[in-house]
């Protein structure tokens, strides 16, 4: 033991496991399941003399000292600084790649997530080198991807002299980031995603009919058009939201005015002259709902069941949702709040929800998107709509329709369940990573990235 005090004992080049440790130190309790890497316990990235600590604390004090190896008469840090000599930094791993699928063209930006990065970097996919490197930390990486055929590639990333492998970690698409996708029922051709639409960044959906927000603000939409909803405003201008109720379209103004088409039965079109700017709006069977700048939510149309009614107590909120008879909104403390229509529940807020970060209404069924990615749905369950899969995962967005849910999980795949009768939960296998979904009435909508 005292050969390790000179440094002697051990060459520098030798890698000791935690396992080892407990033999050199005389201990022989199991390794801590949180033990991370070679020495490295607590974890740190490299081994330091807070491990030893970090040991002592799971395994306990050595019989007769021994572990001591610096001859001091007890064990202490300065015992594993001795053995620090001979060991070293922590190998780095890699963890994920996220986004793991970018376009053919390149420029792609992707986060490498992992551990015990240091130094520079180089960054290759299928043998091209990725440009714009950059080690933010130890646990993370960032590069922008180089033009690739369409596949999967390997990603190899250098960190120092070591060199890790990620076999299949991006697939390069030819699919243009922004593309419009749909299907289900398609009785009105609201399916038909038109072939001069372009690069989109939001969608949404009515009962027939699908909208979408194109890159330079304007807007199209598709399907059926009995009320003239697919008939966009000449005079709209440029917009940075949408929403679909039943049979009329809502869109928000770069300006923060609200515009609204369609069917107008109920008043639902009819915005109010003193609604004042918003940041977000939705739509319902027949009635319109908006957001404005204060946090104060307002609504107008079809109030038969009192989902125009807003709670005087409501407060300030960040989002709002639209059931076919019911709103719900989410509140700046992250509790959700809904009223309307209620016979099937659908605005009786489970008192174990916590807080959330997103909401979406289907029909007679509520949706929210917890704070740690989980989803929940209570209301109507004729179908299977509410029973979330147990193998979701965690998910970045929620979208409710007539009777089926939508979720698109953080690796941007989708998943839909509930009534699937024209093929609304049936996920098109080329679809690829997503940023957005929507739905309405029998079809599902998603905006691949």
């Amino acid at each position: 033991m005292k050969n390790l005090s000179t440094g002697t004992g051990l060459n520098h080049a030798v890698r000791v496991t935690v396992a080892a440790l407990s033999v050199v130190l005389g201990l022989g309790a199991a390794v801590p399941a949180h033990a991370q890497c070679p020495g490295d316990v607590i974890p740190s990235g490299a081994v330091n003399g807070t491990d030893l600590a970090e040991l002592l604390a799971t395994w306990g004090p050595c019989t007769g000292c021994a572990a001591d190896i610096d001859v001091s008469g007890s064990v202490d840090g300065n015992d594993l600084a001795v053995i620090l000599g001979a060991w070293g930094p922590c190998s780095p791993v890699i963890t994920s790649i996220l986004p793991n699928t970018g376009h053919t063209s390149g420029g792609t930006q992707i986060t490498i997530t992992g551990n015990y990065f240091s130094g520079p970097a180089t960054v290759t996919l299928g043998g091209v080198p990725a440009t714009n490197v950059q080690v933010a930390n130890a646990t993370t990486i960032t590069a922008v991807t180089p033009a690739a055929p369409a596949g999967s590639v390997d990603v190899v990333v250098s960190v120092g002299a070591r060199i890790l492998t990620v076999a299949s970690g991006f697939t390069f698409s030819s699919v243009v980031p922004g593309t419009v996708r749909a299907w289900g029922w398609n009785g009105y051709g609201q399916c038909n995603v038109p072939t001069d639409l372009g690069t989109c960044t939001a969608i949404a959906g009515g009962f027939y009919h699908t909208v979408a927000l194109r890159t330079d603000g304007t807007v199209r939409a598709w399907g059926r058009n009995d009320y003239g909803q697919c008939n966009i405003p000449t005079d709209l201008g440029p917009c940075t939201a949408i929403a679909g109720g039943d049979y009329h379209i809502i869109a928000l103004r770069t300006d923060g005015t609200v515009r609204a088409w369609g069917g107008n039965f109920y008043g639902q079109r009819n915005v109010p002259t003193d609604l004042g700017p918003c940041t977000a709006i939705a739509g319902g069977y027949a009635h319109t709902i908006a957001l404005r700048t204060d946090g104060t939510v307002r609504a107008w149309g079809l109030c038969s069941d009192g989902q125009c009614n807003i709670p005087t107590d409501l407060g300030p909120c960040t989002a709002i949702a639209g059931g076919e008879l019911h709103t719900i909104a989410l509140r700046t403390d992250g509790s959700v709040r809904a009223w309307g229509y209620n016979n099937l529940g659908q605005c009786n807020i489970p008192t174990d929800l916590g807080p959330c970060t997103a909401i979406a209404g289907g029909v007679y069924h509520t949706i929210a998107l917890r704070t740690d990615g989980t989803v929940r749905a209570w209301g109507w369950n004729g179908d299977g709509q509410c029973n979330v899969p147990t193998d979701l995962g965690p998910c970045t967005a929620i979208a409710g329709a007539f009777n089926h849910t939508i979720a698109l999980r953080t690796d941007g795949t989708v998943r839909a369940w509930g009534w699937n009768g024209d093929g609304q939960c049936n996920i098109p296998t080329d679809l690829g990573p997503c940023t957005a979904i929507a739905g309405d009435g029998l079809h599902t909508i998603a905006l691949q990235r």
